[in-house]
């Protein structure tokens, strides 16, 4: 039986147009909207106000197209302890710029087409779900624990990334070693946990994703970092929702949101082409170093002026070290090294 290629070419290299195009005509739809409405209602004088929001987000678009901590890993601290902005409002914030900056990234993996696992992007968003229901009216960590947590148990995680890449020398996999039920209720679950964590930090559930795929699966970086941006971006979405529509209470973030939109259209995209483009060695080592410089900034702004905090975050991190290490031996005793 012959198959008429000729008649799937013009196919293939329409899809291929339309996938270039994507992006770019997002982008000008975005800005229509975003210039229409700053012309109609003369709020130019935010920028001149909330200026280092814009600042803040030149780089935090960035590291969030680029790596699994999202921008409001860079948001967050940022506001909270440099700019004194109230931990909820800078919550909201982080939710809200990543669904428009980190959505616009996963368009851009989309458009150059850049592997991602798509099972896990779903399993895991349906997870999301529900981890942010629960996080925004259910049950709630008081400050400054959320900040603290996410902190160490990413140093944690660094830790165990050198440990996998630099010590054991696996060979990275770009498949998960098959799909099953198993595998639907892990990423479910890893959804309400990060999702959960996202409601009050901004971000969690793209670094615990990152860490499973990574740890327990040996999933190549490259991979296992597009996959997350869009499992972020679209968690972001949800808790958008949630604020903006729901509970309204966005209050004073929609100006920090105003003066920060032109920028991560642009920034968290460019963050998601420039990770395609490294090797895996060029991502753990910028995750590495983001992960430091957040070790070094926690440890500066945040006090740590009482046993409850020692004790907490010290349980804390050796429950996920723990963890750590049992994704470590499962990845050793039951996913072969490299793709086979």
């Amino acid at each position: 039986m012959k198959v008429d290629i000729s008649a799937e070419q013009p196919q293939q290299a329409a899809a291929t147009n339309s996938r270039k195009w994507l992006y770019p005509t997002l982008l000008a739809i975005v800005y229509a909207f975003w210039f229409s409405y700053m012309f109609l209602a003369n709020r130019w004088e935010l920028f001149q106000e909330y200026w280092p929001v814009s600042v803040t987000m030149t780089i935090g678009s960035f590291v969030a197209g680029a790596t699994a901590e999202g921008g409001a890993a860079v948001a967050f601290p940022v506001f909270t302890k440099v700019l004194h902005i109230p931990s909820g409002d800078a919550r909201t914030f982080g939710l809200m710029i990543q669904a428009v900056g980190m959505t616009m990234a996963g368009v851009m993996i989309y458009a150059q087409r850049v592997r991602t696992l798509p099972h896990v992007i779903g399993w895991v968003s349906v997870g999301g779900i529900f981890g942010q229901l629960i996080g925004t009216y259910l049950f709630t960590i008081p400050n400054p624990y959320p900040k603290i947590l996410f902190t160490f148990v990413a140093t944690a995680f660094g830790v165990a990334m050198v440990i996998s890449r630099w010590l054991i020398r696996w060979e990275p996999r770009s498949e998960l070693p098959g799909w099953n039920n198993r595998y639907r209720a892990l990423f479910l679950l890893c959804g309400i946990l990060g999702g959960s964590f996202a409601a009050q930090t901004g971000s969690g559930i793209d670094m615990l994703t990152f860490i499973v795929l990574t740890l327990a699966f040996g999933i190549n970086e490259k991979i296992s970092t597009p996959t997350t941006v869009v499992i972020m971006g679209l968690n972001s979405v949800v808790g958008f929702f949630l604020h903006g529509v729901v509970s309204q209470d966005i209050g004073i973030a929609w100006n920090y949101w105003l003066v920060a939109v032109p920028i991560v259209i642009l920034g968290a995209p460019f963050g998601a082409y420039v990770a395609s483009k490294v090797n895996r060695d060029g991502i753990i080592k910028f995750l590495l170093f983001l992960i430091g410089l957040e070790l070094v900034t926690t440890l500066w702004l945040i006090p740590f002026n009482n046993l409850t905090q020692i004790v907490i975050t010290t349980t804390a991190v050796a429950i996920c070290g723990a963890l750590f290490w049992l994704m470590l031996n499962y990845r050793k005793n039951n996913v072969p090294m490299g793709d086979v």
